[in-house]
């Protein structure tokens, strides 16, 4: 399936930008390598650490949601399509009775892009968990990457931003279960940070032994607003949009905490979400 000049505020968890040149979804693995990858392009997952800074995206947006979705598990490993969900992934091996990865509810990406960018919650992170990834490149290699050759630290990784991520196998770790975990983690992740609203999580790096959301708590920005855009009062490391709001309204409100989190702490933030132009 192929759609022209897609609207970019459908693509992403936190709804902004103009138009796409063109939004492309495969249904199978041939689908996939047909795509021209020679032109401008990028992979879009559920979209939850991305926001278009664009009025129109002159390249190709790949898609994977409509490829079939699958995990299994046997008492070594867990396989799963890069597509499915975090969340989908976490409820399974709950129902399993497999713990260790209770941390992934609630993180609002799919397990490819979740490896991507080496995502996590809870004083744990997803690439601690791989065994091996199976790609794509640019022309249609298949190739993997096992464990051992993974290099990775906070919310980065090694892995080729050109290829596409297609399965993943986790480890199967010997933890005892524990039926509360993952009702507990709701509960913090309910209490802590916004939900159901238009978000595209995280906005910046937490710096070296502090905590991005303190540092602009304590530059008294929490609840500062640019036009439709503003910081939530619940996290304030989440920004939110009010449905109204534009990804020139989104950069100026970055801009604001960026300076002022300097001026008050001398340290500079990165941002965490992915910025495409």
């Amino acid at each position: 399936m192929i759609k022209h000049n897609y609207p970019l505020k459908n693509i992403t968890t936190i709804g902004l930008g103009g138009t796409c040149k063109e939004l492309i979804c495969p249904v199978t693995i041939n689908d996939l390598l047909k795509i021209n990858k020679s032109r401008k392009h990028i992979y879009v997952g559920n979209g939850s650490n991305i926001c278009f800074i664009t009025d129109y995206y002159n390249g190709s947006i790949i898609s994977l949601k409509r490829m079939k979705r699958f995990i299994s598990h046997d008492d070594s490993y867990i396989y799963c399509s890069s597509n499915i969900s975090c969340n989908k992934v976490s409820r399974y091996l709950y129902n399993n009775e497999i713990s260790g990865f209770e941390f992934l509810h609630g993180i609002p990406g799919t397990i490819g892009g979740a490896i991507y960018m080496n995502a996590g919650a809870f004083d744990d992170e997803l690439l601690r968990h791989v065994h091996s990834i199976e790609l794509l490149d640019s022309v249609g290699n298949n190739y993997i990457i096992s464990n051992k050759d993974l290099h990775y630290s906070y919310r980065k990784s090694n892995i080729d931003k050109k290829s596409s991520i297609i399965r993943v196998t986790l480890n199967n770790q010997a933890k005892v279960f524990d039926r509360n975990i993952l009702n507990k983690l709701n509960s913090i992740r309910k209490n802590t940070q916004p939900i159901k609203q238009l978000s595209c999580g995280c906005i910046f790096r937490n710096p070296k032994n502090q905590y991005a959301a303190k540092l602009i708590e304590g530059a008294e920005l929490k609840g500062t607003r640019v036009g439709g855009i503003y910081i939530s009062r619940k996290h304030s490391n989440y920004f939110i949009n009010d449905g109204s709001g534009t990804y020139k309204e989104f950069l100026k409100l970055i801009k604001i905490v960026k300076n002022k989190v300097f001026t008050k702490y001398n340290i500079k933030l990165q941002e965490e979400v992915i910025l495409v132009k």
